[in-house]
């Protein structure tokens, strides 16, 4: 998943949150999911097969500036529902990942 922010959604007339990208893993969707809630992501990640589900959620960023504070909140709250509901979870910065993926403890 890519959190892309409110603010440059807006400008680009798309939806703001975390945009699911297409991979033949994942089951099929009419539309790119784009995912503005802890309990869309939940829903997303309990539809996906077992190998899917162990793989946990991976979530790229940009800078924290980008982000409102309700979008910071977010990604904390899903990272609280991740370490509640043992999904694993990975977030990394777009410019950093090739070497900084950050797993959270379960």
């Amino acid at each position: 998943m890519h959190m892309l922010p409110k603010q440059v959604a807006d400008l680009g007339g798309k939806r703001w949150g975390f945009t699911v990208d297409f991979s033949p893993l994942l089951q099929p969707e009419a539309a790119q999911p784009v995912l503005q809630a802890t309990n869309e992501v939940l829903a997303f990640v309990r539809k996906q097969t077992n190998d899917v589900r162990e793989n946990g959620v991976w979530i790229v960023t940009t800078h924290p500036d980008a982000y409102s504070g309700a979008e910071k909140q977010l990604l904390e709250d899903i990272k609280l529902l991740c370490q509640k509901e043992e999904i694993p979870i990975f977030i990394a910065r777009a410019s950093e990942l090739l070497n900084k993926w950050k797993g959270y403890d379960q």
